[in-house]
């Protein structure tokens, strides 16, 4: 049974959902853009440098799962309270760092953030919000990590060149914090034996396995943005503003995918066309990237808004997935399976990439990797139209 829908406004619950994911993933959004200050400053190299992303990617993949069977257990409310204190406490760590090894300490509570977004966000819209009305709050709900895209490249390196990255860092952990007491406010408390009589332990649907592997790929090819301000400054030869304003767009654009694609994948029977159509679109954003260093920056620019329109917009196409698909009672476990692959992906990707650079002075090879990535999850959900019901119901 689910909480009745008019207990909480859905376009306050929309928004306030939407800051909590800026909150779940700020510091994937932020350090990017922070790259060139953290490499001078620390005397690292770019393969380091990913390292750090690979930390955060592999505690939050590998806290997904615990995450989604602990959000179901404690319920949506209190989770996205503990995402929004791991963001505040990942600010402290990384802005107090005095030498490299320590921001890995930011890094895992921060990833304790990222773990937990998604399972507590997607439970609190299962119980909510009726199907037919889930399409918008998810979809603007999806936008906050690129707004926080969005806000971190057009703001980070203006706060960096001002007031120091360390004090940038502490401005958005104290934004974080600030939305504590709306969530106190503006999100009911969950009744014990609610949360109790919604536990569930009977298998999930097939579907969340093919959501969790085209996840896992799209994660893996869509990681390859953690160096696009590196790759704009390094191999198109832009100032660090323009590399911050790439990810800003990418950001910008993803913001009207995510709403449009949610609404878009409400209405279908199965989510596999959709996801199959994002892979594809993205597999022409990266061979724009590879045009790019041989023809200019206007191919980058290209390339971004593509990828904005398709890698960096599907989590909202599979957040409205794991809801239909697991309903009330299953969407904090379903969450964390399908974040556990996207997560997996999104870590192990830096870290190569940016050995690929070191080593070849290029990052051709890479956006050839992330290319090769992206169409293998279209052929994975091209796998999953096959096995579909006559109706177009997924299995």
């Amino acid at each position: 049974m689910t909480a009745p829908a008019h207990r909480t406004h859905p376009l306050a619950t929309a928004l306030l959902l939407m800051w909590v994911m800026v909150a779940a993933t700020a510091f994937t959004v932020t350090l990017p853009v922070l790259a060139s200050a953290l490499i001078e400053e620390f005397d690292i190299t770019r393969t380091q440098f990913g390292l750090l992303g690979l930390a955060g990617g592999a505690v939050a993949a590998a806290g997904s799962p615990f995450a989604g069977r602990v959000t179901d257990r404690i319920g949506g409310r209190n989770g996205v309270l503990v995402v929004l204190a791991g963001s505040a406490g990942a600010a402290v760590l990384f802005a107090g760092a005095p030498v490299f090894g320590a921001m890995f300490a930011g890094a895992a509570v921060a990833a304790v953030a990222g773990a937990a977004g998604n399972p507590a966000t997607n439970k609190l819209i299962a119980q909510q919000l009726e199907p037919g009305r889930r399409g918008m709050v998810t979809g603007l709900k999806q936008t906050g990590p690129q707004v926080g895209s969005f806000l971190s490249g057009a703001l980070a390196p203006w706060g960096a060149a001002t007031i120091g990255w360390r004090p940038t860092v502490l401005v958005i952990g104290a934004l974080m914090a600030a939305a504590v007491p709306l969530v106190l406010r503006i999100i009911p408390v969950e009744d014990g034996a609610h949360i109790r009589a919604e536990r569930d332990r009977s298998p999930l649907t097939p579907g969340i396995g093919w959501v969790a592997v085209y996840g896992t790929l799209i994660g893996l090819g869509g990681s390859a943005t953690f160096l696009l301000p590196l790759f704009v400054e390094e191999s198109l030869g832009q100032s660090p503003r323009v590399a911050g304003a790439a990810a800003a767009l990418l950001g910008a654009v993803a913001i009207a995918g995510r709403f449009q694609w949610a609404r878009i994948a409400e209405r279908r029977a199965s989510p596999a066309p959709t996801m199959a159509l994002l892979a594809a679109a993205s597999v022409v954003a990266m061979a724009a990237m590879l045009v790019s260093i041989g023809a200019g920056t206007a191919w980058m620019w290209i390339g971004t808004v593509i990828l904005g329109l398709s890698a960096s917009s599907w989590t909202a196409v599979a957040a409205i997935s794991v809801i239909g698909l697991a309903g009330p009672v299953g969407a904090g476990r379903a969450s964390g399976i399908v974040w556990l692959g996207f997560l997996a992906g999104l870590g192990i990707g830096p870290p190569i990439y940016g050995f690929t650079v070191d080593e070849s002075g290029s990052y051709a090879l890479m956006w050839w990797l992330a290319l090769v990535a992206f169409a293998l999850a279209t052929a994975v959900a091209a796998a999953w139209i096959r096995t579909a019901r006559p109706d177009g119901s997924p299995t």
